[in-house]
């Protein structure tokens, strides 16, 4: 069967039940119509007994939209307006699956217009080797049929909001889901201020500045701020990365509604430290999609170069297989969660937790090319998916992540009576102390070792030396120069360790040695 996302929100694997009982929570999200006629999401579905399915007709799931018009918003990105008759049920902010009739190819799209606007309009930002968005940019024309199916995701302008403060961070193209959502904020009179942040890393990919100032100028609670991180910028630009520039902005950023649209290293990044900053969870509204079809594909090569782009996502990329191990992980645990402040007191435990080790001169040669700060966000994603058992995590999982790292059995108790000395610091009971001392020693087998290992990836070995070339698939930052890397960029890796380097660096690790982060 098709499958992608694997979290019921790219509605890629939709199937449809002849008989037997649906599980509820295979059928989030999707539109009443699909839900009524038995359509259910098999990558969320645990059956509850015997269920009879059946395969579902392309045509069941997509239908035809015209293209009415094609515009240039800037030498990379371009709009789309959609004369989609069969779609009238969605709300801006929500995806669609935009497929090429051709083959069936498929990528997502945000969906920016207003509900009564009689066009759909989407934003496609054209990616290094991106099939379908390449051949949106250069070959589509203004009259052509596409299919599309949608609308998906729940990250849109909600009720009773009308006189809350909204923040909006976006980057790149994550700015169509915030345009359509603030245009539903001003059909519904909201009353009150609006702030949109866009990022962009260089000038070059900036657009819409002239139609979100006009916006800004027609509406006197709606504030625009184009953010440029890297060279030059206009007199109306602001210098720094959006989501920093959002949150040193407003002190009081707890009693927002925060939307983020963009990178999932963006979007998790940025959820971090809103919650270290006391927003409420249920005040941050996400919503990432990703369609990738990964089925029939056997390329070990292409996994390994693929394997430092874990399940990241990817607007616009040829079909990949899944890059990751995969680990069995334990039932949420309830409790722990809600001792840890539903994060907040997690999050201060690494900050606590990570001072000590980057100044451990046992522990800090395994972090030398991982900033603290990155560390503090990847441990707490893992952890709050292990104790939450929200699908939040999507980085490597522990025999891939450490498969590089020597570590003696000495040295993981070592790690552990520090993490325990910080969990008494911050007042875990001991009875939560003991089930997390055991939870991490379940992974012990996993990490503890006396030589490197290779990464293995869907049963493919990958070597723990030397230097591969790819194509990021989500943006990145440099491990030489710091600065980020666009989505798209070919760069060069180091097998082992991950390092990523950007055109500009890609010297570098030929006169640079990472043997000392072996530890």
């Amino acid at each position: 069967m098709s499958f992608s996302c694997r979290k019921g929100s790219c509605q890629t694997c939709v199937l449809k039940c002849i008989s037997g009982d649906i599980p509820e929570e295979s059928q989030n999200n999707l539109r009443p119509a699909l839900v009524n006629n038995g359509y259910f999401m098999p990558c969320v579905c645990v059956p509850q007994g015997d269920m009879v399915i059946e395969d579902v007709a392309h045509s069941d799931l997509f239908y035809p939209a015209v293209v009415n018009h094609k515009e240039m918003l800037s030498d990379n990105v371009c709009r789309l307006f959609l004369e989609v008759q069969s779609l009238t049920d969605y709300r801006p902010g929500q995806f669609i699956n935009l497929s090429r009739p051709e083959d069936g190819l498929t990528r997502s799209y945000s969906i920016a217009n207003r509900v009564d606007d009689y066009f759909i309009e989407i934003h496609v930002k054209r990616m290094a080797n991106g099939l379908l968005s390449n051949w949106i940019l250069d070959v589509l024309e203004e009259g052509s049929v596409v299919d599309v199916q949608g609308p998906n995701g729940v990250s849109v302008y909600p009720q009773g909001i009308e006189y809350k403060p909204l923040l909006l961070i976006s980057s790149g193209t994550g700015l169509a889901p915030h345009l359509g959502i603030v245009r539903d904020a001003i059909d519904h009179h909201h009353k009150g201020d609006i702030f949109i942040y866009h990022g962009s890393q260089y000038i070059d990919d900036v657009y819409m500045v002239d139609e979100m100032k006009k916006l800004s100028s027609e509406y006197d609670n709606i504030n625009y701020f184009c953010c440029v991180k890297t060279g030059p910028i206009q007199n109306d630009m602001y210098f720094g990365d959006a989501v920093k520039l959002a949150t040193l902005h407003h002190s009081n950023i707890d009693k927002y509604r925060v939307f983020l649209a963009g990178s999932p290293s963006m979007v998790e990044s940025a959820m971090l430290d809103l919650l270290n900053r006391g927003v409420p969870e249920e005040y941050v509204y996400t919503d990432p999609f990703e369609y990738k079809d990964l089925r029939n594909c056997s390329d070990g090569n292409l996994d390994a170069k693929l394997s430092i782009n874990n399940a990241r996502r990817s607007e616009d990329k040829v079909a990949t297989c899944p890059v990751y191990d995969e680990v069995d992980y334990p039932e949420p645990d309830p409790e722990m969660w809600e001792a840890l402040e539903y994060g907040k007191k997690l999050n201060r435990i690494l900050k606590d937790f990570y001072e000590i080790v980057y100044q451990d001169p046992r522990l800090s040669p395994f972090f030398e090319n991982s900033t603290k700060q990155r560390s503090i966000e990847k441990q707490f994603t893992f952890m709050r998916r292990l104790f939450s058992g929200e699908k939040v995590y999507f980085g490597d999982r522990p025999r891939n992540a450490h498969h590089w790292m020597v570590i003696s059995n000495e040295l993981f108790d070592y790690r552990e009576s520090i993490m325990v000395t910080c969990l008494r610091k911050h007042g875990l009971p001991e009875k939560l102390i003991e089930r997390w001392f055991v939870l991490e020693n379940s992974f012990r087998s996993d990490i503890v070792k006396d030589k490197p290992w290779n990464k293995i990836i869907d049963g493919v070995e990958i070597p723990v030396e030397g230097y591969e070339e790819t194509v990021l698939d989500i943006g990145s930052l440099c491990d030489s120069c710091h600065q980020e890397i666009d989505s798209g960029t070919l760069v060069r890796y180091h097998i082992r360790l991950g390092l990523i380097y950007c055109p500009a660096c890609m010297s570098v690790p030929e006169n640079n040695s990472v043997a000392g982060n072996n530890g």
